[in-house]
């Protein structure tokens, strides 16, 4: 090496698999000089995102297999083969010291392409349960990086298998409470409940949301932070005008750490970045898992935390018994109950897992 670390970077598709390994990226780039090159997808999230943050991006052809669609998955094995030999044409020009690959189908050619050149490698995965990709790479990569300690119990192997936690963005930390009520026009004097489904909102969660409105606005002296996603903004906002000095609502909330830092409870989804930066804040939250969620990720991450007190969950499916409206209300009308998840999500969280993983790649980029 010339002192500067040569780093290829994959991983994309949503936003769950990218954001971890730009938080990482970047703690790298803090750290020492390092050239950084993203492989990913023409379609995928990176595609938008990576250029943006300044790097160099490059593109194969694997797109993932489309449940329920035969005939569109019968060039999956075709596009397997040519996104390797184009990984491999890739990852042997730029000559990297190591390959990172935080999850999604284009981890697969990339990572395996550094394997095939013998390049160091490196796993970082999100969800409690590993996905395929890394299940089938984990035996030949130097480090697996997990964010749950009984994730280990899906690998064979465990040698290589570290527990560090899921990287999450520093702009996170640092707000107060003040500066998110100025911000979001919210009352000091009221519980705020902070209501989120993801980037793109969940129509799910919007729909019950409404439903539980009349009970919300009745029973308790509540306010609402409400993400609804772009798709259902105007529909919400219209529903809504009726209590709004009680409710805000806006499509996307792009300064999560404000809103965190003025919510008292959240109701959201359960993705693997979502889980990490609620257990890195210590923040009351009940989780509604997407039911579609490859593999059951998101479900099985709410799970670990609710068993151990850590979060409230409720399943899509039994929405309609009334649980959520129970559950919601509950933790409104107990702060007690809110500080006692609070406490356990807390015991969760590991804001020195960006660290960690940097710590790990560098050793390993500047072995090369």
């Amino acid at each position: 090496m010339d002192g500067t670390m040569k780093m290829v970077l994959t991983g994309g598709g949503t936003g769950g698999h990218l954001y971890p390994g730009l938080a990482v990226a970047q703690e790298v780039k803090d750290r020492l000089p390092c050239q950084i090159l993203f492989i990913g997808t023409k379609k995928g999230l990176e595609a938008q995102v990576v250029p943006q943050k300044g790097y160099h991006f490059r593109t194969v052809w694997i797109r993932g297999l489309q449940r329920g669609r035969f005939l569109k998955n019968i060039v999956f094995p075709v596009r397997m083969l040519v996104s390797l030999i184009q990984a491999l044409f890739i990852v042997g020009r730029f000559h990297p010291d190591v390959v990172v690959g935080t999850g999604g189908y284009v981890s697969w050619p990339v990572l395996s392409a550094g394997l095939l050149l013998g390049k160091r490698t490196v796993i970082q995965e999100q969800n409690r349960a590993p996905g395929l990709v890394t299940r089938i790479l984990a035996p030949f990569v130097d480090s697996v990086h997990v964010s749950f300690e009984d994730s280990k119990q899906f690998f064979k192997k465990t040698s290589n298998v570290h527990v560090s936690g899921n990287p999450t963005r520093n702009d996170l930390v640092g707000w107060s409470k003040e500066q998110g009520y100025s911000h979001w026009h919210l009352e000091s004097t009221r519980t705020t409940l902070f209501i989120f489904g993801g980037s793109q909102g969940a129509l799910s969660i919007n729909r019950a949301m409404l439903d539980l409105l009349e009970d919300l606005m009745n029973h308790t002296d509540v306010q609402l932070l409400w993400a609804t996603g772009p798709r259902w903004f105007d529909d919400i906002q219209r529903k809504t005008e009726t209590v709004r000095p009680r409710v805000k609502v806006h499509p996307y909330i792009q300064e999560m750490g404000m809103a965190y830092a003025v919510c008292d409870l959240v109701v959201c989804r359960a993705g693997a970045t979502t889980v990490a930066e609620i257990t890195r804040l210590g923040i009351p939250a009940v989780f509604i898992p997407f039911p579609g969620a490859a593999g059951g990720h998101q479900a099985e991450n709410a799970r670990v935390l609710f068993q151990a007190g850590a979060a409230g969950m409720v399943l899509e499916e039994d929405i309609p018994t009334g649980k959520l409206r129970d559950v919601v209300l509950d933790l409104l009308k107990k702060p007690s109950s809110r500080c006692a998840l609070e406490k356990r999500a807390k015991d969760f969280g590991r804001p020195e897992a960006v660290k960690i993983i940097a710590d790990d790649i560098i050793e390993k980029g500047t072995l090369s």
